[in-house]
């Protein structure tokens, strides 16, 4: 019973030795995770600003930010990906690379749900971005309201699947209203947009576009 006794705080040492150990582990596996998601995120980006490199030659009418914080107070901002003002309207971009460089097919269901399906036959749920960009809206129109001091100016919000190889397939009973574009179709979309006859003229795309340096010099600095 003595030799038990003693060997109790052996074991308990013994066994939260393997508790903490397996929790490293599975720490380090979560970020080691969250670090791939991140990078394949990047690599996604980068394609995209690369594609948009169009609109940001000496001639263009179009303005171009990436990765900028947007909202009516520096205490309310979304992060958005890429921001383009042009005389056609003001696009935020939020740039999704799913599928990673294989790619695969994303089903969207009759109620909005979408489930990946990669090419390595995996399949999960991933989240709708459709609030993701209506919270960009938001916090956009809270921006040229409050910020910039102008109102009713065309905006739009476009997902961009940065990956050539995924498709998506929406159900016959879904009706969707967000706009979701292969990489290599965004600047023809930009450029054709229309939304009724509003035009921003020069002094007022200079007007958004020192108001967002000047919030995004401010977020820097702090």
């Amino acid at each position: 019973m003595s030799t038990i006794l003693m060997l109790s705080p052996i074991i308990l040492v013994a066994i939260a030795a393997v508790i903490f150990i397996l929790a490293v582990k599975s720490r380090d596996k979560k970020n080691e995770t969250q670090r791939k998601i991140m990078q394949s995120g990047d690599r996604g980006e980068l394609k995209v600003q690369q594609v948009l490199s169009n609109l940001e030659n000496p001639k263009s009418h179009y303005r171009v930010y990436h990765n900028i914080k947007l909202g009516p107070d520096g205490e309310h901002t979304n992060e958005y990906d890429t921001l383009v003002v042009g005389p056609n309207g003001i696009f935020h971009i939020e740039t999704k690379n799913y599928g990673g460089e294989r790619g695969g097919i994303i089903d969207v269901d009759s109620n909005g749900n979408w489930i990946l399906h990669k090419k390595s036959g995996y399949s999960k749920i991933i989240t709708n971005p459709a609030g993701q960009v209506d919270s960009h809206e938001y916090r956009l129109q809270g921006f040229l309201k409050k910020v910039v001091g102008v109102r009713n100016l065309p905006t739009q919000g476009i997902v961009v699947l940065s990956c050539d190889n995924i498709t998506v397939r929406y159900n016959k009973k879904f009706v969707n209203e967000l706009t979701v574009l292969g990489r290599h179709e965004l600047v023809g979309y930009i450029k054709n947009y229309k939304s009724g006859k509003k035009i921003l003229y020069p002094r007022t795309i200079n007007k958004i576009c020192k108001n967002i340096e000047s919030m995004n010099d401010m977020a820097k600095a702090n």
